[in-house]
């Protein structure tokens, strides 16, 4: 099962690797070609402006020497200001301009009061638009794009000068519409392109990660197989060189010496510690290899929680204070014995790494859930090392160093996991370390 979860995890970070880096590809592809079109077009509209400039200028003053000759002949008077307050019939006037759809570069001429001399219009009605919003008073060159009746539409304003003096402006225009939708294509296409080849890769993601993990499976099964064979077999000499020990204690512990009998009580404290050593292993291989049963009953954890701090207070050091906050009546349905082996797990390590200070254990019950909390004012445990110890024989700091197996913390979780609760540490270093413990109840 881990090393499933871990296939996937590499098959996703894989896979979305990729898909990120094709995103990425797709997002600069577009600015680059839209960049690239949008160049090219701005460049058509600007040869357009040059090869043209001469001819709006003459538009413009064509047009200003037909409003003086009427003048002079008393048909229409006009100033600047009656340009300017002149709104609704320039506006008919705007209305009035030749229409071809099929024109590909269009034109607006307005003269310095802004009124317009000349246009040649490629979209119905736009003239009015760009003169209603300003887009034509501009004093120097200005790039718009803008959307009209399902078109879009790239227009550049020109200042249109004689010398130092602006005589008016010229706004041309170009429909960009194909281009756009082209564009636009080119993304949906890749975009399509992208999920597709995502899926793929995933699949074969899926299949090399698995390829790639078989000898470490296999490597893993052997290591398993190899701790679980060979704590079995230790444990019949171990269990005769124990014995044996017993009865040499008992029956010739009197002709020893006194260092004879320091020796052989340092060879039972190691063979007691070694006997652990065998049980850990033994049950960390029957959770590896799938043959851990729980022996579920409805037990009363306030009671047994209640029951081995009793047992606790009468081992404490007198240096160490034991603390509880226990809510009677918390029932939980799990395994009576590995629910005591996971208690005394903790305690005793809270225990043993606590020189002075106080260990405070609560339980308690919120709804369904149940806290169980086990903290110590020990030298605490480093922030980066937190996710490392629960791995099997690891030790935090030369602090921690003493004697144990370095296994009691994996069974712990082991417990944990398959009571389907969660444990979680908090520490820091000179004040202490809290293990928090919650079930859920079935």
């Amino acid at each position: 099962m881990e090393f499933n979860r871990v296939k996937s995890k590499l098959n996703l970070l894989y896979t979305g690797s990729l898909l990120f880096i094709l995103i990425i590809f797709i997002i600069v592809l577009y600015l680059l070609i839209s960049g690239a079109i949008k160049k090219q077009e701005i460049e058509q509209l600007d040869r357009f402006y040059e090869e043209e400039k001469h001819e709006f200028i003459e538009d413009i003053y064509e047009n200003r020497s037909e409003r003086v000759n009427k003048e002079h002949e008393g048909e229409e008077e006009h100033d600047d200001r009656e340009y300017k307050a002149s709104g609704n019939s320039h506006e008919h006037e705007l209305d009035q301009l030749e229409y071809d759809p099929d024109r590909g570069i269009f034109y607006y001429v307005f003269d310095k009061n802004h009124y317009l001399v000349k246009g040649e219009e490629a979209v119905s009605g736009l003239a009015r638009y760009i003169y209603r919003n300003n887009l034509h008073l501009k004093s120097s060159k200005m790039i718009n794009e803008i959307e009209w009746e399902k078109s879009h539409l790239l227009i550049i304003s020109y200042s249109l000068q004689d010398g130092q003096n602006q005589i008016g402006s010229v706004t041309i225009g170009l429909d960009v519409t194909d281009e756009k939708h082209l564009i636009q294509n080119i993304i949906w296409i890749l975009l399509l392109l992208t999920l597709m080849f995502s899926l793929l890769f995933a699949f074969a993601g899926n299949f090399f990660a698995g390829q790639a993990m078989k000898p470490i499976l296999r490597a893993f099964n052997t290591q398993k197989k190899f701790v679980s064979d060979a704590s079995h077999e230790l444990r019949t000499p171990l269990s005769i060189f124990y014995s044996s020990i017993d009865v040499l204690s008992s029956e010739e512990r009197e002709n020893l010496s006194p260092f004879g009998k320091e020796i052989l009580e340092d060879v039972k404290n190691e063979s007691e510690m070694m006997n652990k050593l065998l049980n850990d292993l033994l049950f960390l291989a029957r959770n590896d290899q799938g043959n851990f049963e729980l022996e579920i009953e409805e037990l009363d954890l306030s009671l047994l929680l209640s029951t081995l701090m009793n047992r606790f207070r009468r081992i404490v050091p007198s240096h160490l204070s034991l603390e509880e906050s226990i809510q009677t009546g918390i029932v939980m349905k799990g395994d009576k014995v590995r629910i005591q082996q996971l208690l005394y797990i903790l305690l005793d390590n809270a225990m043993r790494y606590t020189k002075e200070g106080k260990i405070s254990c609560s339980l308690t019950n919120h709804g369904r859930e149940i806290v169980l909390s086990i903290k110590d004012t020990g030298p605490g445990i480093p922030q980066d090392e937190i996710i490392h110890i629960f791995d099997r024989f690891y030790r935090a700091d030369s602090s921690r160093k003493r004697d144990g197996s370095g296994l009691g913390l994996s069974i712990a979780k082991t417990i944990v996991d398959a009571h389907s609760g969660k444990i979680e540490v908090k520490s820091e270093i000179g004040v202490g370390t809290e293990f928090m413990i919650k079930f859920i109840k079935k």
